[in-house]
């Protein structure tokens, strides 16, 4: 397979998914919202400093959530060349081993590639050819049957 390069964007119903492993961080901070406001009312003002806790600790929630809310389109670049996978948004650039594609799977209109790393890319249905696909899969494939190599032996 010759290397690949395309550009696509993700819709911001697309991203929502990139919410989900912020979904405890999120329950916490709630919560401790919650408690904040029952503090500053019950005993002094003061406990409204709380608040900025989760907005320091959390800092990468809150960016995500106002460019959800501030950004209806968000644009991608994929390159694979034969060891790596390049995804670009903004003005970030991540690096991924093709060899540590661990699975590939359709959702509706959406193919999730997912990373050893916990990472996971979401690409739209119709932006990869069928020979890409082939290709990306391909790593996936190998991984389970690594997986079931392993099993075997135990």
């Amino acid at each position: 397979m010759l290397p690949f390069h395309v550009h696509y964007s993700l819709t911001r119903r697309q991203r929502v998914g990139e919410l989900l492993p912020w979904l405890p961080a999120l329950a916490a901070s709630i919560g401790f919202g919650i408690g904040g406001v029952y503090l500053s009312s019950a005993v002094t003002l003061w406990f409204l400093l709380l608040f900025l806790l989760p907005i320091i600790f959390y800092r990468g929630l809150l960016v995500l959530l106002i460019d959800l809310a501030t950004r209806s389109r968000q644009p991608v670049e994929l390159t694979v060349d034969e060891t790596t996978l390049w995804v670009q948004f903004d003005s970030v650039r991540r690096k991924f081993a093709l060899d540590d594609i661990f699975q590939m799977y359709r959702t509706d209109d959406m193919w999730t590639l997912l990373h050893r790393d916990n990472s996971s890319l979401h690409i739209p249905v119709g932006v990869l050819t069928e020979e890409q696909l082939k290709y990306l899969k391909s790593f996936a494939r190998r991984a389970a049957e690594e997986r079931k190599a392993i099993e075997r032996q135990h």
